[in-house]
Parts: structure tokens; sequence; C-alpha cells
């Protein structure tokens, strides 16, 4: 009896957040700025017998793995009706088994259901049709969380896994520097380019692959003043801005790799960081930060004191642990 009634409430949150997902995809449903549709037919490209060609496009971006969730949408979904409410449960899915394998409270994982359906987290899902935003920001977490328990291999999978979605997920670098030894940070980042080198490597190996073709439009910020307003911005450039946040990313993971703060802090920042430096800016980009926010504020959200507790893992950081660690 005792167990059922500490099972319920998750039970209930679970299901009350599937269900506000799925309201979501029928209420929030507009295709105009979505990918969705071009990544799934791309996806069935990718499991045909001219999947060679999955990446003839310079404008396709997306890893196969996101491919594959914006496929099993428009499969499962059947029609126009059920695809966004098929994938923003899936993405919904996603987060709730991530945030109650980390969290472990019905409380928090209400509040972070709660927030990324609130804050249009898990709507965009369909809505702009980019699913690698939530799974990257679930995938970083879990990454920082293995290298702060110096599992080296398994962190370094993951983020590997990460770039499998975007190829951006490799940013997510930084985190490899929780990792107690250098060399392990080393040898993690080794596995990592492995795992991603190994996801691309047959449509590159193909002949057909252009994905590093693509060229930006840029629309302001930093970039608009280094190199010019509507300038093309081009992928060597994107290997430039990725070593700016990776460093930016990496001194914050130093200066954090002995608090527990540090496993939702250093990616949240780093997504942050890689926002500050690109050439466009969509309102989706943020929601890797957002999911983040959400998973390591739930604690503070629900016991306020937890904030304090936080503030003194930053002065003591060996001796008072942070919930979400």
């Amino acid at each position: 009896m005792r167990s059922r009634a500490v099972l319920s409430p998750f039970v209930l949150v679970v299901l009350g957040v599937l269900a506000a997902a799925a309201a979501s995809g029928w209420l929030l449903n507009s295709a105009s700025f979505s990918d969705a549709d071009p990544f799934a037919a791309a996806g069935r490209v990718m499991l045909s017998p001219d999947w060679r060609h999955t990446y003839a496009s310079p404008w396709l971006q997306a890893g196969p793995f996101e491919l594959l969730i914006c496929l099993a949408g428009h499969t499962l979904g059947i029609n126009a009706v059920g695809e966004p409410i098929v994938l923003n449960v899936i993405g919904a899915a996603a987060l709730l088994l991530v945030a109650g394998f980390v969290l472990r409270r019905w409380q928090l994982l209400l509040v972070v259901g709660a927030g990324a359906i609130g804050l249009g987290v898990v709507s965009d899902l369909y809505e702009i049709g980019h699913p690698a935003e939530l799974f990257i920001s679930l995938i970083w977490l879990l990454a920082a969380r293995a290298a702060r328990r110096d599992r080296v291999l398994l962190a370094g999978v993951l983020l590997g896994v990460s770039a499998g979605f975007e190829t951006w997920g490799l940013l997510g670098a930084p985190l490899l520097l929780l990792l107690p030894r250098f060399r392990s940070t080393v040898l993690a980042g080794a596995i990592a380019l492995a795992v991603a080198a190994a996801i691309y490597a047959p449509f590159a190996l193909g002949g057909d692959f252009h994905m590093f073709e693509q060229h930006w439009k840029i629309t302001g910020g930093i970039e608009a003043l280094l190199f010019g307003d509507a300038r093309q911005f081009t992928w060597p450039m994107r290997l430039g801005e990725a070593l700016v946040v990776v460093g930016a990313g990496s001194a914050l993971a130093l200066r954090l790799r002995r608090h527990a703060l540090s496993v939702w802090v250093v990616p949240a920042a780093t997504s942050v960081f890689r926002l500050a430096l690109d050439p466009v800016r969509y309102g989706y980009y943020w929601d890797t930060a957002l999911t983040l926010l959400l998973v390591g504020t739930a604690p503070w959200i629900v016991a306020p004191r937890a904030l304090a507790t936080s503030w003194a893992s930053l002065l003591r950081p060996r001796s008072v642990p942070a919930p979400v660690d």
C-alpha cells in the first residue's frame, strides 16, 4: 500500500503532462514554420535504398536521429491532425523519462513538465520541427551527470550521440571537463568524436553528402558587427564560432567542476554562449537552455530553502550536494 501511494502521484503527473502535450499538439499545430514534414521526408529517404542521397541538399542540417523522430511523428500521427500530437507526446515522454530519473520526486517532475508545456518547449517539437533542441539538452544533462560520476565511456558516448540529432551537440564538449582527471576528459572527447563520426560516416562515404556546403545569412548580433549584416556565414566560420563557444563553456566548467550545480549550469550556459554567437536567432533556440533551467531550478521552486543549500554548495562544494546532481 505504501509503494502504491508513493507511485500514484508520479503516474498522475506523467499522465497529466502527456495529456497536456497531446492537447498542445491538437491546439497549436501550425505548420507555417515547421520543418517536421521535410525532416520526415528526409528520414524516409534515409531508410530507403537511396539512403546515400539523404544529405544531397545542403539545407538539411538535421542529424539522423532527428530525422527518425520526425518520421515517427509523421507515420504514427497518420494525418495532419495526429502528427503534431504524436511529436509533442514523444518530446514530453522523453522529458519525463530523463527528468524523472534525475529528480526522482513527483513535485519536481510536475514543475518541469508544466514549465515545458507552458513555455512552449514541447509544442515547438511540431510547430518548429526541431526535436534536437529538447533531446540534446536531455542528453547533455545525462552526459554531465556521467562525467561527475567519473563514467568516462558513458559521458563520451552520450556526447557523441547528441551530435546525431544535430552536429552542434558536440558543443557540449565542456561537460567532459566535469570528469575528475584531464586524461579522462581527453579520452571521453575522443570517444565522443568517434561516435559522432560513426553516425555521419556512412552518408559522407556514400558520396552525396553536402551538409557542410550550407551558408547562413547573418541577421544581426556579434557576427553582423564583425562581418556585416546580411553577409554569408559559412561552415568554416561555424568552426570558429564553435571554438569560442567551447572555450567559454570550458572556462565555466573548470570554475564550477567541484560544484554539483555544474551538472545543469554548464550545459545551460554553453547553450546560451551558442545563442550569443549564432548568426541567426530563432525563438526555439532557447528551448535547450530553458529545459536545463527547468530541471536545475525545480528544487528551488518546490522548496525555496533548497536555494540556500545550493548557495552553500558553492561555498563548500565537497560537503553540500545539490538536489539535481
